[in-house]
């Protein structure tokens, strides 16, 4: 039986259980959604290489950036869809610089210190959802409280809110049911200042990140 399943089933044991020993009920409402068919997420690449940098090349007292890339995450599901994304860092805590949403951590050096940061953003001017110009909301994570779409850039958020995809600006009812996602991403890094890195060997960088994609 499935984790899900066999709680639910507890729940409702226990409560034909509690109403033999006492008047009062309370009824519980399930409610559910069955997808037709699943969404696979494909990104054009399986590894982002931000190169080798010498220790010389890092500025002291603040982050030196490295090189982008511009990967595509392609989203194929069966039939319009409707879902939301986010990104699980798989290196947390490890991430350098203040709490922005979208901030991955890239490991840390033999002394514990963190090595860096790097965003992962959706840019909606190399997108495209069903061929059509994609606009971007972020949602919370539950998927009922979503912000006003918009053109600009946003990065994947790590936070457990959700990205979701439209078809127009300036919108807050949230993602649209989407069959064909094409969805251009920037992905830029930084290192931390070297004042605060011992760089005594060779460090490398290992960042690990998991795209979730949560049907709403």
């Amino acid at each position: 039986m499935h984790p899900t399943a066999r709680t639910l089933a507890i729940v409702l044991a226990l409560g034909l259980a509690t109403s033999a020993f006492c008047a009062s009920t309370v009824d519980i409402q399930v409610t559910g959604t069955l997808v037709p068919s699943a969404c696979t997420p494909v990104l054009s690449v399986s590894t982002l290489h931000f190169g080798t940098v010498s220790s010389a090349d890092l500025h002291p007292e603040r982050p030196t950036a490295l090189i982008e890339h511009a990967p595509t995450l392609t989203v194929q599901c069966g039939t319009p869809t409707l879902y939301g994304l986010r990104l699980v860092d798989n290196r947390a805590g490890s991430a350098y610089g203040p709490g922005v949403e979208g901030r991955l951590g890239m490991g840390r050096t033999a002394a514990d210190e963190q090595i860096g940061a790097y965003h992962l953003d959706v840019d909606p001017e190399r997108s495209t959802i069903d061929g059509r110009r994609v606009f971007l909301s972020l949602g919370d994570r539950t998927g009922n409280l979503w912000g006003t779409s918009t053109a600009q850039p946003m990065a994947l958020p790590t936070s457990g809110s959700l990205l979701g995809l439209v078809d127009r600006a300036g919108v807050d009812t949230g993602a649209v049911a989407v069959q064909v996602a094409q969805l251009g991403i920037r992905a830029h890094g930084l290192i931390a200042p070297a004042r605060g890195l011992t760089l005594t060997d060779a460090v490398p960088l290992d960042g690990h990140v998991t795209v979730e994609l949560v049907y709403l």
